[in-house]
């Protein structure tokens, strides 16, 4: 592969890499943004089951109400840590498996670029001894022609 064609193919693999890259930073922000959205809808939820609680009065354990709320949001929001941690790391895995798939068939396309260039480098050279060879031909033919021309002219004139 020569190295315009080289720098074509880099560019290319680094412009995937780059788009994948840029795709992945926003995944990860609008994965942040629903973790945060999430979390302060729970912390909502928190705030209305505790007023609920506190509305029917007296007799319901509102420090426990609120100890379990806060649980089940601490789970919760644990609970969507790993989820996205695991995207993240599918994320990061896909990207990283496409990257690498791009420099594979970029060093693919570099390899065959190569075998077609010297496949054409010696049908190249074969044709090159072809034409030789016809040169050659051609060359004995005109002598050849010469040579009746001149004995043809001899004959006709009686001179060379």
């Amino acid at each position: 592969m020569d190295n315009n064609e080289k720098k074509i193919a880099a560019e290319e693999v680094n412009a995937a890499k780059t788009t994948a890259a840029e795709k992945f930073e926003s995944f990860k922000t609008e994965a942040s943004q629903h973790l945060d959205a999430a979390a302060t809808q729970l912390d909502e939820l928190k705030d209305k089951l505790v007023a609920q609680a506190q509305e029917f009065g007296k007799d319901i354990d509102i420090d426990g109400v609120k100890a379990k709320a806060s649980e089940h949001f601490e789970a919760a929001k644990a609970s969507t840590a790993a989820n996205l941690a695991n995207l993240q790391a599918q994320a990061e895995s896909i990207f990283s498996a496409a990257s690498a798939k791009a420099d594979a068939l970029s060093d693919v396309a570099e390899d065959k670029f190569d075998e077609l260039k010297a496949e054409a480098s010696v049908q190249l050279e074969a044709a090159q001894v072809k034409l030789d060879e016809l040169k050659a031909e051609a060359a004995l033919q005109i002598e050849e022609a010469k040579e009746k021309a001149k004995s043809v002219w001899s004959q006709l004139f009686g001179k060379e």
